[in-house]
């Protein structure tokens, strides 16, 4: 019996596959595109020291632990998607797919220019004019 389905429920439900139908899709895209292209051990190192740094996500920090354990998964079977199958390894790829895309080619954004530290009320002119003083 289904009465207790409402359109709401039966709508979250549709909502629900779509959402589960459209990850699937978007991992195997990700896998036909990996396969077939074996990463390089500067690759590999690049992509270990973005998951162990502060700027990747917590699943990716997660993963990192995880493949330092020991737990049977390495970098390489995460890079070419043979360890597509784990849910923290796609978690982890989801969250930070453009910067591994990024590291994984070996293109990188320039890093920013750097900062000059900002200038106190104490701080002498740098140039003097003739009515400085």
């Amino acid at each position: 019996m289904t009465a207790w389905r409402t359109p709401d429920v039966l709508a979250a439900e549709d909502f629900l596959r779509n959402a589960v139908a459209d990850a699937d899709r978007a991992m195997r895209t990700a896998q036909q595109s990996l396969r077939g292209k074996e990463p390089s051990t500067e690759d590999i190192r690049r992509v270990m020291q973005f998951a162990k740094s502060g700027d990747a996500s917590p699943a990716m920090r997660q993963l990192a632990d995880r493949i330092a354990r020991g737990a049977g998964l390495s970098w390489r079977q995460v890079l070419t998607g043979e360890a597509g199958h784990d849910p923290l390894v796609r978690q982890a790829l989801e969250a930070d797919r453009a910067r591994l895309d990024e590291l994984i080619k070996g293109e990188t954004a320039p890093p920013p220019p750097p900062r000059r530290p900002a200038r106190t009320d104490d701080d002498e002119p740098v140039q003097f004019t003739e009515d400085a003083w």
